[in-house]
């Protein structure tokens, strides 16, 4: 008989490791936790809910077999002590909740503290190992996996106290991305179970509005017009598990009903601190706050949020779109040192093609110097269109250079030049010490 393999042993040991915790969950500080929260005894033995006492090597000891307890450090269940090889149980004093793959594998851990500890956090996961992939798992799909197939639906919520609740509420679509916001593999194996309609909950507190905004970049990439996201709003102070247990599975299903499709949070997240009736400076506000979103949605999405966009600002999405464009050209001005924006109209409006010559053959980068170098290429018919387009407007709508500004820029350009060539030469022989071009290039700047 072959002897068991690596993943084998990791399993084992997280299959021992649930027997064990299950097995103190009768503890008496566990018992009272679980009376708090209302849970049943249905949703423990479908949850698998368990509890690791307060001790350093619980788990440790309780391995008869000491490959399986090595399997245990390399699966997370066990860990060792600073600067030690001494290993000790990884979860102290925690609920215990297994986590399953999709398939129904036992992959990992998560753990809560049953009360408040000074330097502890209130939950923690299994660390990253071969069997648990925080970012391809979601917490309750396992369990709830028929009834979101068969519903087309999944509610997604914060933590694991919260899919149990719900979904000892009847609301058996839930599920939970392991602590950290949405991520695009999770997206998918919910659409790959045919999910068309996202509820994403979200805790009515800070911590729950900057998850908001990192899962809805994930959602806006992956966004498909078959599905339907609806941001579920709940009340400051409050999650799905604290709003069931004082008011009941209606409230959450009140707000479920009330919940916001993709484009009008959009619009709520563009208005947020801008009165109701916005003037002209407060459309200006709401549209740099849409930018982001219309950069990262397309399609039927893009199209919906440049509507909603024309409709508050009585704009059309041709003057959005020019809009939006010469806050690009601006925010790139503002990125050129001033002397290349005078070198590059000097450039680019003088007869004499020497001028672009000589810049065309420049290696720095910074300040604009890339884009000038592009701009001369295109101006000898030697390519480079593609990285100086902003440049190319600017020059245009600029003109050529007045007296004063020819002056400034003959007067200060040479000394200017051999700074910023010196400083990026440090700068490249500090990454790459043994870089000849980066040596040659403080040399031609030092005989400037």
């Amino acid at each position: 008989m072959a002897a068991p393999t690596q993943p084998e042993l990791m399993t084992k040991s997280l299959t021992v490791a649930r027997i064990y915790f299950q097995k103190h969950l009768q503890e008496p500080a566990a018992q009272q936790y679980l009376k708090e929260r209302g849970f049943s005894k249905d949703s423990i033995r479908q949850f698998e809910v368990g509890y690791a006492p307060d001790n350093w090597r619980g788990l440790v000891d309780h391995f008869t077999s000491h490959p399986v307890r090595l399997a245990g450090k390399a699966a997370g269940v066990i860990t060792t002590l600073k600067n030690s090889d001494r290993m000790i149980d990884m979860f102290r004093d925690r609920l215990i909740f297994p986590i399953r793959n999709d398939a129904g594998e036992l992959v990992g851990y998560g753990g809560r503290l049953l009360g408040e500890k000074e330097g502890s956090p209130k939950y923690i996961n299994t660390p990253e190992t071969p069997l648990f992939q925080k970012s391809q798992l979601l917490y309750g799909l396992h369990q709830h996996k028929a009834d979101i197939a068969a519903r087309r639906e999944a509610l997604v919520v914060e933590g694991y106290v919260d899919v149990i609740t719900t979904s000892a509420a009847g609301l058996g679509i839930s599920v939970a991305p392991m602590g950290t916001a949405l991520t695009g593999e999770q997206v998918q194996l919910l659409m790959g179970l045919g999910v068309r309609k996202i509820w994403l909950c979200l805790d009515g507190d800070a911590a729950g509005q900057s998850a908001a905004e990192r899962n809805l970049a994930v959602i806006m990439q992956h966004y498909h017009p078959s599905l339907d996201i609806r941001i579920v709003l709940l009340p400051d102070g409050d999650d799905p598990d604290s709003l069931i247990r004082k008011q009941g599975k209606k409230s959450l299903e009140a707000l479920m009903a009330d919940a916001l499709a993709l484009p009008q949070y959009i619009d709520s997240l563009c208005r947020k601190g801008l009165p109701d009736k916005l003037g002209l400076e407060d459309k200006a506000c709401y549209l740099v706050a849409m930018e982001q979103y219309l950069d990262m949605a397309s399609g039927a999405l893009q199209d919906a949020l440049l509507a909603q966009s024309c409709a508050v600002t009585g704009l059309k999405s041709e003057q959005i779109a020019s809009g939006k464009y010469q806050r690009q050209q601006d925010n790139a001005v503002a990125e050129w040192h001033p002397l290349v924006a005078l070198a590059a109209r000097w450039m680019w409006h003088d007869d004499n093609a020497e001028v672009a010559q000589r810049l065309q053959r420049s290696q720095a980068q910074g300040k604009g110097m890339r884009e000038l170098t592009a701009l001369s290429k295109l101006k000898l018919g030697l390519g480079g269109d593609s990285d100086c387009q902003m440049m190319l407007a600017f020059v245009k709508s600029h003109g050529p250079l007045l007296d004063a500004e020819f002056q400034q820029l003959t007067r200060q350009w040479p000394q200017w030049r051999r700074k910023l060539s010196v400083e990026e030469g440090i700068q490249t022989l500090r990454e790459r010490p043994y870089d000849r071009s980066a040596a040659k290039m403080i040399r031609a700047a030092l005989r400037m």
